[in-house]
């Protein structure tokens, strides 16, 4: 299999619920949750933060993250994407410890509500499928993209994806099946990110998942929606 790394990007930068990577979230900061999560990965090799700020590196090596590097302020902005977070990761293991990774897991502490065996089901499914360069956690849609509509500049709704929409009058479950990308495990094969030069790349699999809410963290709303599952589900680990 090589060697399975997962990478948990935190910038210092948040400004919708500021300093949320290291706030404390039900009695513990907000990345630990991920990081603990990795650690607890069978098929995980390393566990590194890529962060830009030095107390976040702390909180991050106290849980028991690698931090090897930190991340170059130039990609720690707002606009930066993540293959450039994710190749800056990838030279370096290679070229200051000369380790080769074969699979990157992106795990992003903002979305810390993860099954057990998640990670490794998605990793699992990786390997098995050697036709496929990524696979991503999805789950359903809040609401059929067939019927959202945009604003047109005279003020007036019409069809977002097209004038001409057939499942206008279609009932919801006879509409074609769609998911979203949640953000909550990304693998992808090393040779397939620097091949298509971005993240995630290429043929990507779906692994579906319907059994945790949709919990992305950017708003101070986000955080206390969090805080109140685990609560109510006793997630304080």
């Amino acid at each position: 299999m090589g060697s399975v790394v997962a990478l948990i990007p935190a910038r210092g930068g948040s400004k919708g619920v500021p300093g949320k990577n290291i706030k404390s979230l039900n009695g513990k900061p907000l990345i630990a949750f991920t990081i603990e999560a990795s650690l607890r990965s069978k098929l995980i090799n390393r566990t590194i933060v890529s962060t830009d700020r030095d107390d976040i590196a702390q909180i991050s090596l106290d849980f028991g993250a690698e931090v090897p590097f930190i991340r170059p302020k130039e990609l720690a902005g707002d606009a930066v994407l993540d293959f450039p977070v994710v190749k800056h990761a990838i030279d370096y293991l290679n070229e200051h410890e000369n380790y080769d990774v074969n699979i990157i897991v992106f795990l992003r502490p903002t979305s810390p509500i993860r099954k057990h065996g998640e990670i490794d089901a998605v990793v699992t499914m990786l390997n098995e499928n050697i036709s496929a360069d990524c696979v991503r956690t999805t789950r359903p849609v809040i609401y059929p993209p067939y019927w959202m509509k945009k604003i047109n500049n005279i003020g007036y709704l019409e069809p977002y994806h097209s004038h001409i929409n057939p499942y206008v009058f279609t009932r919801r479950q006879d509409l074609p099946k769609v998911v979203m990308c949640d953000g909550s495990v990304e693998a992808a094969r090393v040779d397939s990110i620097i091949k298509y030069g971005e993240f995630p790349p290429g043929k990507k699999l779906a692994y579906y998942r319907d059994n945790v809410p949709f919990i992305d963290i950017d708003t101070p709303e986000e955080w206390e929606f969090c805080e109140y599952y685990m609560q109510k589900n006793k997630r304080v680990i």
